[in-house]
Order: C-alpha cells, then structure tokens, then sequence
C-alpha cells in the first residue's frame, strides 16, 4: 500500500498537470515549436475538426475530478488513455516533446497502482 499522503500528493499534481494542458487548449499560453511533415498535418487536422477541443475539456474536467478527489478511478482511466495516444504521438511524430506525455503517462500508472483496489474488477482475468 502506498503512503496516503503521497498518493494524495501524486494526485493534486497529475491533476495540475491535466489542468495545465487541458486550458491551454484554449488559452494558448505555452508555445509548442511546430511538428514537421506528417505529424504536423495530423495535428493540423486534429485543431481544425475539434478534436483537440474536446481532449481539452476531457483534460479539465479529469484534472479537477483528481483535484477534488471525485471520481477517479474514471479520471485516470480517461485521463491516461490521452497520456497514452500523447506518448505514441510523440514517439512517432515528435520525439523532442515526449518527455512531458511520459511524465504523465508515468503519474497516471502509479496512481492506478495507488488505487489498485478501486480497479481490482478491472484489472482481474
């Protein structure tokens, strides 16, 4: 069993972190350098369709959810599948900036570890 309060504490901050990302779908305020070739274009189609206001609201809502400390094991269950499609972006796409999605994709596995009984149903055979 992991300590309360760092299970706490790893929450509030992939809760931030959720947050952050979530408004800056909107707001803008950090400055991402442009993805070249095919990943650019991808992500070209993924702000004209909406698509990436939508991860934004799902982001917001997941981060305040962990924040509060209301629903989360669905938070981290929604909020790791974006973590997740983050990191294989990254991975194929732009490979400087995965370093972000890892850490939270990272946050994200160790709290389902934290809250592994909430996801035993889940996670059984």
């Amino acid at each position: 069993m992991m300590n309360p309060k760092l299970t706490m504490g790893l929450r509030i901050l992939f809760g931030i972190f959720l947050l952050i990302f979530g408004i800056n779908k909107f707001a803008g305020f950090l400055e991402f350098p442009p993805i070249p070739g095919d990943g650019g274009t991808l992500m070209g189609i993924y702000f004209t369709s909406g698509f990436m206001t939508i991860i934004g609201v799902l982001e917001i809502i997941c981060g305040l959810a962990l924040l509060l400390g209301k629903f989360v094991p669905l938070a981290l269950t929604v909020g790791i599948g974006i973590m997740f499609n983050a990191t294989l972006f990254h991975l194929l796409h732009a490979p400087g900036g995965v370093g972000g999605a890892i850490v939270g994709l990272v946050l994200g596995l160790v709290l389902v570890f934290a809250y592994r009984d909430r996801f035993s149903d889940l996670l059984s055979a």
